[in-house]
Order: structure tokens, then sequence, then C-alpha cells
């Protein structure tokens, strides 16, 4: 939806409302928007005021009075450039200030580490590490929860990973074939179906030196473990499986 897309580009509620009113009229006066948006009539020039400074709006003098009109939708294209440059500077200080942190961080002594990611944004974190590492991933799911759950995020990572060149190898259990293999087409990727006995409801990913153990609940929990060993007994187990 439109507004879901102007909410992305940090537009407010109402300007929103006052910004797809506009559109859709054509032009307007502050008072009438109000009186057929609902909204009071400050917050109706706050917000005109606020699409103005973005250059999506603009203004004549009607009447002695101020004739509003949305500009061409090609403006929220400079809007999306400016977006970009502000993404791309805060980045480049983020990972300056990752190096910085580094920096005082002592070398770890223990060769296992472990950490806990809740929350969809702790699963994308996760997911996205999953990319930087760029070694093969293997999956124990037992359903397609990952898809389920990030809907859209779903499509683009595997577009990702596999432009990455990342092999991606999942075991599903047998019930779940027909809909695996219906939703599951997608380049660097292999499945395997076993007796859902053999299977947990917590997803299990290898990548690297990696075991993540996912739990699936309305607010998703993931356990992060970093060992060698570990992540070598689980693999293995893995190709048990897989090769029987």
């Amino acid at each position: 939806m439109i507004e879901d897309s102007l909410a992305g580009f940090g537009f407010s509620p109402s300007e929103i409302k006052v910004y797809t009113y506009l559109m859709r009229r054509g032009g307007s006066y502050a008072n009438r928007i109000s009186s057929e948006t609902g909204i009071n009539r400050s917050n109706v020039y706050e917000a005109l005021d606020r699409l103005v400074e973005k250059g999506v709006a603009s203004f004549v003098s009607r009447n002695k009075a101020k004739w509003y009109k949305a500009a061409p939708p090609e403006s929220l294209h400079s809007l999306l450039k400016i977006r970009e440059l502000e993404f791309n500077s805060q980045k480049e200080a983020f990972l300056k200030g990752i190096k910085e942190i580094r920096n005082l961080t002592p070398q770890e002594t223990s060769k296992t580490d472990a950490g806990i990611f809740t929350g969809k944004d702790g699963l994308k974190m996760l997911f996205e590490e999953m990319l930087a590492v760029g070694k093969p991933i293997s999956f124990f799911a037992s359903q397609l929860q990952f898809q389920k759950f990030f809907g859209e995020y779903y499509t683009q990572w595997h577009k990702r990973r596999a432009g990455k060149k990342i092999m991606q190898r999942t075991i599903f259990s047998e019930n779940t074939r027909k809909e695996v293999l219906r939703n599951y087409p997608q380049p660097m990727r292999k499945s395997k179906f076993v007796d859902g006995k053999f299977m947990s409801p917590t997803t299990t990913v290898i990548y690297g030196d990696v075991v993540a153990l996912i739990s699936w609940a309305q607010e998703p929990v993931a356990i992060r473990i970093q060992s060698k060993e570990i992540a070598k007994s689980h693999l293995n187990y893995f190709n048990l499986i897989w090769k029987s």
C-alpha cells in the first residue's frame, strides 16, 4: 500500500493523510483539507509545512489564502536519494564505530562463544551474519517457518544468498514435502526429507563455526553458539542424515 511506502520514507500519519489527499484531489486549501480528512487545522498546517520542506508539496496564493498541491510523484525519487545518502553516511559512521569498539574489546580466551537473539530484528541480525560469513549453510527445519515468519525478507534474503553463491542444504520433515516443493524453488539450494521422528520443532542452522538454534514462537528466540567443535559435531550429524 502507498501508505506503508510513505511511512517507510519517514512520513508521519498526518503527513500521509494530507499528501494522499492532495494527490487524489489535485490541490486544496488547508481549511478544506482539515474538514475532509478529519485532522484538526493546526496539525494540517504542520503536516503541510513538513511536506513542503520535503519537496513533495508546494503552494500558491489564491484569494489571499494558500492553495496547496502535491508535487509530481517523481519528487519522491529525490527524497529517496537523500535517504540513501543519509543511510550511507550513517553506515560509514557505524562501521567506524564498530572498529573503535573492537579495539577496546579484550581478546576472548574461550574457544566457545554463545549469545541470545530475540524478536524479528534479532533474528534478522543472525540471518545477515549468515550471508556475511559466506560459508555453506545447513538447515534442519521441520516446516517453512522462515518463509512464514518473514515473508518478503525471506525472498530477498535468498536472492542475496544465491547472488553470493552460498549453497544451502535443508533437511525437512517428510510431511512438508508437497508444501516445500511448491514454494521452495531457489537457485543454490537443495532439500531432502526425512521421517518426522528425526526432526525437532526447533530449527537448527549450521554455518561456518556457528550453530544457531531457533524457536519460532510469537516472539522468536535464537541461541547462537560459536565453536568449531560444536559446529563440526552438528554438521557431521547433518551429513549423516543427508546421506541416509
